[in-house]
């Protein structure tokens, strides 16, 4: 996925009447609570309407909480392509709204991965406990486990817990690294 951060806070800052609404949307939706699924994403809602003013209902909520998504269908064909061969998983720093907004967006082709998200284990990417318990749950070897990921903070956190790791710059370079063909596949 390719997500532009950017564009989600513009998109609720315009629906919102507090004048100092740019501190306001990166203080609230900045808590972590919300990714480790602590608290729920309508509680986030509810803060933005309450200390924002956000004026949207629910569904316009949700549209306007995952409008920074554009699906990358050629590195999702690639990734699916690869765990025809290898095992593929897929650790992400999500809420339960964006992870099924993202399965619909691919038609159901994102949750045939196997996944393992933030908001249902409790933690988060880079702390080194998220991916001992991804580890742990997945029956992986973290030393012959191979992270790939495109922050630099995850890829530290990844070989904290003695993950091997690779910093994800383009499906090409990927492609490269892991002696795959390099070119689109559909």
């Amino acid at each position: 996925m390719r997500h532009d951060n950017l564009r989600l806070y513009r998109q609720i800052a315009g629906r919102c009447t507090t004048p100092d609404v740019a501190l306001a949307l990166y203080r609230i939706a900045a808590d972590r609570a919300y990714v480790t699924g602590t608290r729920p994403i309508s509680h986030l809602h509810e803060r933005l309407c309450k200390e924002a003013g956000y004026q949207g209902d629910w569904d316009c909520f949700i549209a306007d909480w995952s409008c920074h998504f554009a699906v990358d269908f050629s590195m999702l064909a690639f990734v699916e392509a690869l765990a025809t061969r290898r095992r593929v998983l897929l650790f992400s720093n999500t809420n339960r709204e964006h992870w099924e907004h993202l399965v619909a967006a691919t038609d159901g082709r994102l949750g045939r991965i196997e996944a393992y998200l933030s908001h249902e284990l409790g933690l988060m990417k880079p702390d080194p406990a998220a991916f001992a318990a991804v580890a742990r749950r997945a029956g992986l070897d973290p030393a012959s486990t191979l992270f790939i990921d495109d922050i630099e903070a995850n890829i530290a956190g990844a070989r904290q817990a003695g993950f091997l790791a690779l910093r994800f710059t383009d499906e090409a370079a990927l492609r490269r690294e892991l002696g795959e063909p390099v070119g689109v596949v559909r």
